[in-house]
């Protein structure tokens, strides 16, 4: 059997800028030991190294640049106009090519036969609809969140495999500036491949429905965290960041502000069981300065502190502060944004608790 030659015009790299070589080599390499072995069996020397070669050359490739290689793969695999032509003579053609003698000569009755291990024959069909059943079973908002790691081709074939008023909602949840990119692809799709939609169904099932869903949990994580941060932002600005926030991710204030907090509402925020565990982990000294600090400027605060620890340390702090100068405005802003900082790193260690008390119901 001739081997297939490389046509003189040969395709000019896909707009991934993955030259034909490249995507063989990847196609190989996707297949795993056991399935790209047969393959490699059959290509000579100077084609492994052009396949390694061609690996060496790739430096990164995205999920979905590889999906996109696998799909033009299957599209062009059934765009094929191969041929074979049977026979006793061209069966043994064909074999005496791609087996070793010993094993020709054991499956034409001239040789001892040879026990192999049997390997089970793997699964080959997936009830597929039940994937998209289970898909269109979760919460739209994480459907949509995980369609916006795609890429707007793969995001056009799934959705086109759920219901269509899922599928309009899903399209107004994704980003402005997706939603245009994957209804052009939903307008002008690609010829239905089952081959495709295999393994899109399948990238949906490894990706999306075998994962933990957990994203919200993380999400108000990092968006307390921001309001942490923004609690050291001096009031005017933090004033302008919140009016921004409020206006163009409404959605993300209420976490935002669950996180953050300032010197006047700690406490509302610190119960009085906590005031000693705090002072315990801070520098004496350092409380000196803020108790001076807070004296000046949040009367409640101080009093809030001095009166949920033993009185003993509590008429000694007050007897110190009798003695202290007040701290310039300057130095004394730096101590508030120092004891803050210091507050949130306790609090993200566990060492204390800083809760918001939920409003009564009405």
């Amino acid at each position: 059997m001739s081997s297939v030659q490389t046509p003189p015009n040969e395709a000019a790299p896909s707009p991934l800028n993955v030259t034909p070589s490249q995507r063989a080599a990847v196609v190989i390499a996707m297949l795993g030991e056991t399935a790209a072995k047969p393959i490699v069996d059959r290509l000579d020397d100077a084609a492994m190294a052009n396949v390694a070669a061609s690996l060496e050359t790739i430096t990164y490739l995205s999920r979905a640049q590889l999906i996109e290689i696998v799909i033009d793969f299957l599209r062009h695999l059934r765009q094929s106009s191969g041929s074979l032509r049977g026979g006793p003579e061209s069966a043994r053609k064909i074999l005496s090519e791609v087996l070793e003698e010993p094993r020709l000569q054991v499956i034409y009755g001239t040789g001892d036969v040879i026990e192999e291990e049997i390997l089970p024959e793997p699964a080959t069909t997936e009830d597929y609809s039940r994937i998209w059943q289970q898909m269109a079973s979760r919460e739209p908002a994480h459907i949509a969140k995980y369609l916006e790691g795609l890429t707007p081709n793969i995001t056009a074939l799934v959705l086109k495999n759920l219901d269509t008023t899922l599928c309009s909602e899903l399209l107004c949840m994704l980003p402005e500036e997706m939603q245009t990119k994957v209804l052009g692809e939903m307008v002008n799709p690609p010829p239905p491949t089952p081959e495709i939609d295999a393994v899109i169904a399948r990238m949906v099932r490894m990706e999306f429905l075998l994962a933990p869903e957990t994203p919200d949990e993380e999400d108000d994580t990092q968006l307390m965290s921001v309001g942490e941060m923004l609690s050291l932002v001096p009031n005017e600005r933090r004033a302008t960041l919140m009016n921004y926030l409020s206006q163009s991710h409404a959605d993300k204030v209420d976490p935002i502000q669950k996180g953050m907090f300032e010197i006047a509402d700690i406490p509302e925020l610190l119960h009085r069981n906590q005031v000693p565990i705090l002072f315990k982990a801070l520098d004496q000294a350092f409380i000196l300065d803020v108790l001076l600090c807070l004296q000046s400027r949040y009367a409640k605060v101080a009093e809030h502190f001095l009166s949920n620890i033993s009185n003993r340390m509590a008429d000694q702090l007050k007897s110190e502060l009798e003695r202290m100068k007040p701290l310039p405005d300057e130095v004394a802003d730096a101590v508030e944004k120092d004891f803050l900082t210091k507050m949130m790193e306790l609090k993200r260690d566990e060492a204390i608790v800083l809760e918001r008390p939920e409003a009564p119901e009405e």
